[in-house]
């Protein structure tokens, strides 16, 4: 019997492949197909990584079960992991776990269940619609007009599972199982579904630049909030669609609207997939096979959707590019966006970022002639930019509204805007009653036991809060130092402002939107609906408001806390609120009605607000003066940095392992010139989930001299036992200091 020796990677903290055998004759066609193998007697599932290795050993190799007859991970998502795996020190057969569905990952087959969809059992005519009261029931039965829908996508354009059940119920619609089959392409007649909007001058200029190039070239599309990015992005997806390629949409998971996927299915006459947290794993993996066999022409998603093979790939686009989403923090810590590139690189086609907030790493690139930047500086529509106010707290009285975060003269303005009938938008970065609860006679705060972190107060339901571990307890009664009853609740968050909001304007809708009072999709879009059809109107909420929404009839938003934001630790911290601010002011004045932005503080002259509201000052502007100190200061974009990162349950096992690999590096630190290493730290947060992190970070000006130091440092810790309970891990280009 012929046979074949592979190079499998296996889902293990090793950076090797290993070899087995299989009993029959498998060419390099088979490379990225999965295989059963037993590994340290437990049964697998692996990826072929090589086909016809020499087996240089006197040990005879065991056997490998082959489960696909062929490769469904194609060619450039093998090559973006193996870079992927080089670049981040990550193994690669981690690295293909990560980047596989889960029933992939557990030996599942690659192919489709039936799939459930509704569509109309009986004419719909206009008497029937005079009997439906409810508009998203019409909407529905409107859509299904051209055929059956697909229950997910439903769910995604924001329809409630109730809505559709009553139209069962009521036998306007039945439930059908839509039977797919692979390798269906879409049709590249007929792409639209409707006519698009007429684009502007520079709309028009910015999509002519991309179409025109059909290579790999990175395009930033710096477009300032409402300036028609999207309209943009639809366009050039269209040409490419009519080329008969398909099209990856990354976006971060909190732009991932109803409003948002709306707009591509109303669009486009072709097949949208999906990759996102909402999904089954079950539709996971229908999306995966969607675009591996080219039966959709869109794939839109999270950031894990970078991994997912798309036949014939013409251009990625990555919206809100400067979104800290985009970085996984654990695991395979990569950036989608680093990914992204080399995967179109690999294609050879275009890569779109878009923001109306670059980071300074795309725009440092932009300068330095890697990228080509492109300007949308006026509204689409006719839209004006928001007027700005700054409002001095510490000229204003202290009032009941002051304590729970709104200023007298803030107060006013909201009165204002709401007896107009316009609409009010509130931002607060911290959800929660209070930030914390502290004893009035010993002083006593109430941190998480398991933590180096304050408990949030969350009122309703009268508890205590870790937002790290997410641990609860019961609110006390009493000290537990001292046993003093007196317990005051310190700092306010969105439940304590909302509170206030309810008593202060009761015959106003409020809508309070944060993770706490808003935990699925569908809770999200009845809030929004609710401001849409102007039944409320005024918004308060989390960075879940901050982008992807808009909201025509919203002529203020108000910052009710940004000083929290200007006194960090992290050097990023100013970039991060100049972006915050920004994205949050552009979701004023977006209709026809003039905007204005209010930013409370008691930092009146600080120069990063002064930046911020000069209308002769644009992002751009505040970001080059933000590169220029980075310049002075050798920090990234200008330099290369690294974390080498270590935690256990035990607080001296973890500093040890660190010391002592540490005092390793040190023995060849100095064949590198361009390192700047520190010594061996506590984490800002040391103890987080009853374990206690440290870490060493690297500073290097020279991108390969880090990757070979760090893969030095890495093979430096597999050359020795890594004690139990040690958990070691390096971290390249991190967007969070530790």
């Amino acid at each position: 019997m012929t046979s074949t020796i592979v190079n499998v990677a296996l889902n293990r903290p090793l950076f090797k492949e290993f070899a087995y055998v299989i009993n029959k004759e498998i060419s390099d066609s088979h490379i990225g197909c999965r295989v059963k193998v037993n590994f340290a007697n437990s049964t697998m599932i692996g990826v072929i990584t090589k086909v016809g290795v020499k087996n240089n050993s006197s040990i005879k190799l065991k056997e490998a079960t082959l489960i696909d007859e062929q490769s469904f991970i194609t060619d450039d998502v093998i090559k973006m992991l193996e870079f992927g795996s080089n670049y981040y020190q990550y193994p690669l057969g981690q690295c293909f776990n990560v980047a596989l569905p889960k029933l992939l990952r557990e030996g599942g087959a690659f192919s489709y269940e039936k799939i459930p969809a509704l569509q109309l059992c009986c004419n719909i005519d206009g008497e029937i619609l005079k009997k439906i009261k409810s508009d998203d029931q019409k909407r529905i039965l409107d859509l299904l007009k051209t055929g059956p829908i697909q229950r997910k996508e439903l769910r995604e354009r924001g329809f409630l599972s109730s809505t559709e059940n009553a139209l069962i119920k009521k036998k306007l619609v039945e439930i059908i199982n839509i039977e797919k089959k692979e390798n269906e392409a879409f049709s590249t007649e007929n792409i639209l579904k409707e006519t698009p909007p007429q684009a502007n001058t520079e709309q028009l200029s910015a999509i002519y630049t991309v179409q025109k190039n059909s290579n790999f070239k990175v395009f930033l599309i710096n477009g300032i909030t409402g300036s028609g990015k999207t309209e943009v992005y639809l366009r050039i997806i269209e040409d490419v669609l009519k080329k008969g390629k398909s099209v990856l949409v990354l976006v971060p998971e909190i732009s991932l609207t109803p409003q948002t996927f709306d707009r591509f299915y109303r669009r486009f006459n072709v097949p949208v997939s999906s990759v996102h947290s909402a999904l089954s794993d079950r539709e996971r993996l229908d999306s995966y096979i969607d675009m591996a066999t080219g039966n959709s022409g869109i794939l839109i998603g999270t950031r894990t959707a970078v991994f997912t093979p798309i036949k014939n790939l013409g251009l990625i686009v990555i919206d809100e590019e400067h979104d800290s989403s985009f970085k996984q923090n654990d695991t395979f810590r990569y950036h989608a966006r680093t990914l992204a590139i080399m995967r179109a690189k690999i294609n050879n086609c275009p890569v779109i970022l878009g923001s109306a907030t670059p980071s300074l790493e795309t725009l440092f690139n932009c300068y330095k002639g890697l990228y080509s930047r492109i300007d949308l500086k006026y509204r689409a529509g006719g839209a004006s930019y928001p007027d700005f106010e700054l409002i001095d707290l510490t000229k204003e009285p202290v009032t009941e509204g002051l304590n729970k975060g709104l200023s007298q003269t803030l107060e006013d303005r909201i009165g204002e805007e709401t007896a107009k009938g316009d609409q009010v938008l509130l931002f607060l970065n911290r959800r929660g009653y209070a930030h914390h609860l502290v004893c009035h006679l010993c002083g006593h705060v109430f941190t998480c036991p398991n933590c180096d972190n304050i408990l949030t107060v969350h009122k309703t339901n009268h508890r205590l809060q870790c937002h790290i571990c997410d641990t609860i307890f019961t609110a006390p009664e009493k000290c537990p130092v001292c046993e003093n009853t007196q317990l005051f609740e310190q700092g306010f968050g969105t439940e304590q402002v909302s509170d206030y909001l309810k008593d202060r304007y009761p015959d106003v809708g409020i809508e309070r939107i944060d993770r706490d009072s808003v935990t699925t999709k569908n809770q999200l879009e009845i809030r929004l609906n609710r401001v849409r059809d102007g039944k409320s109107q005024i918004m308060l909420g989390t960075q879940m408001l901050a982008k992807g929404h808009d909201f025509p009839n919203v002529t203020m938003v108000a910052m009710l806390d940004i000083d929290s934001s200007l006194f960090c630790d992290d050097f990023r911290a100013m970039e991060n609120t100049a972006q915050l601010l920004t994205q949050v002011a552009g979701r004023a004045g977006r209709g026809t009605k003039k905007g204005k932005v209010i930013i409370q503080t008691h930092h009146i002259d600080n120069e990063l607000i002064n930046d911020l509201i000069n209308p002769q000052c644009s992002y751009i502007d505040i970001a080059n003066k933000l590169l220029e100190t980075r310049k002075k200061l050798s920090l990234p974009p200008y330099s290369y940095q690294a974390f080498i990162l270590c935690n256990s349950s035990i607080r001296n096992k973890a500093f040890n392992f660190l010391s002592n690999l540490s005092d390793k590096i040190k023995t060849f630190k100095d064949n590198y010139s361009n390192l700047v290493i520190t010594p061996v730290m506590s984490d800002k947060m040391e103890k987080i989930q009853n374990r206690f992190h440290f870490h060493i970070l690297v500073t290097c000006t020279d991108r390969n001299e880090l990757r070979k130091f760090l893969t030095q440092v890495r093979n430096t810790v597999e050359e020795q036992t890594v004690p139990n309970d040690i958990r070691f891990a390096i971290e390249v280009d991190p967007i969070a200091m530790y």
